[in-house]
């Protein structure tokens, strides 16, 4: 069993169905309401766990009733919150999601509690990272946080990970603890600093200088590319599903490259079966209600009738 410590966001997402999304002055009528647990690293430790992994959630919480709700949610499906820290001056953080008739999405976050995540959190993980296999980490965090955690996972041997959205500012000594960086094409032109003209390979090319190892593009629908610094480059297929909320299919997709690689598979397995985790993330309404479980991945990838990527 591959062991993951994520060091995140713990969000609780309120959220409203609509035909589209608000414009500027407007009021729009929406349908259904509904509430459930999320944030990046929330949602990433628990899909790692459903992956069957050992999960582990490094991260803040208010001593409220929603930070109660995600932590006995994380812990009945296996994540270890034994570094889940309950701050008393910060509620847990929120996000107000609408979702679209499409299946498209727009988030509004209050950090909260999240904010307070520190360097010193990431110092008493120490034992965590020592006895994981890689350290997965977001941007829902502060960057000082993000950039710390990265050299002291690094330093405790394990494979570093980082979903580097929503696109914040990055120290720039952190890029070179990263092994594995996971970005969207928007992220993709923040950091790469897009000029006209300039492609995703030439973007990817500019990252891959900094000292990463390995850069994920995720491009929705269309599927995505992997870099590999060094090496040639390769694209990889979406599935074929029909989307009706597409929160946390990211987040999904991360969860399912770290736990892949770690388990050992090469790394166009480990894509595609990132890329079945995100497929399914879009089935369901709600960030954990849609983290998939290892059984529906494998029975996705059958039906896929690729001898490459059987499970």
């Amino acid at each position: 069993m591959s062991s993951v410590a994520v060091a995140g966001s713990l969000n609780i997402d309120l959220v409203i169905r609509a035909p589209h999304c608000p414009q500027k002055g407007e009021t729009v009528v929406g349908s259904t309401f509904g509430m459930a647990g999320g944030g990046k690293g929330s949602n990433q430790a628990l899909a790692a766990a459903r992956l069957s992994a050992k999960s582990h959630i490094i991260g803040c919480i208010g001593s409220d009733d929603f930070g109660r709700k995600l932590k006995n949610v994380l812990t009945e499906n296996g994540v270890d919150c034994s570094q889940l820290h309950t701050m008393k001056n910060a509620p847990t953080g929120t996000a107000v999601i609408t979702v679209t008739d499409d299946g498209n999405n727009s988030v509004i976050i209050s950090q909260g509690a999240n904010s307070l995540l520190d360097d010193d959190a990431m110092m008493k993980a120490a034992d965590v990272f020592e006895s994981s296999d890689a350290a997965l980490f977001q941007m829902e965090s502060p960057a000082k946080t993000v950039a710390a955690g990265l050299k002291l996972s690094r330093r405790h041997g394990c494979k570093t990970f980082l979903s580097a959205e929503p696109p914040f500012s990055l120290p720039a000594e952190a890029w070179e603890n990263i092994d594995y960086l996971i970005l969207n094409e928007r992220a993709l032109s923040f950091y790469a600093g897009r000029k006209q003209h300039k492609s995703v390979e030439e973007m990817a090319n500019e990252i891959l200088m900094r000292g990463v190892k390995c850069l994920a593009v995720t491009q929705s629908a269309k599927g995505g590319m992997i870099f590999v610094k060094g090496g040639d480059h390769f694209s990889f297929d979406a599935f074929n599903i029909r989307a009706v909320d597409n929160t946390g299919a990211r987040d999904a997709f991360c969860a399912g490259f770290c736990v892949g690689l770690c388990e050992g598979m090469p790394l166009k397995r480990a894509a595609k079966f990132a890329s079945a985790c995100g497929a399914l993330a879009c089935t369901k309404i709600g960030a954990h209600p849609s983290m998939p479980w290892r059984h529906q991945v494998s029975a996705l990838l059958g039906e896929a009738a690729d001898d490459e990527y059987e499970l």
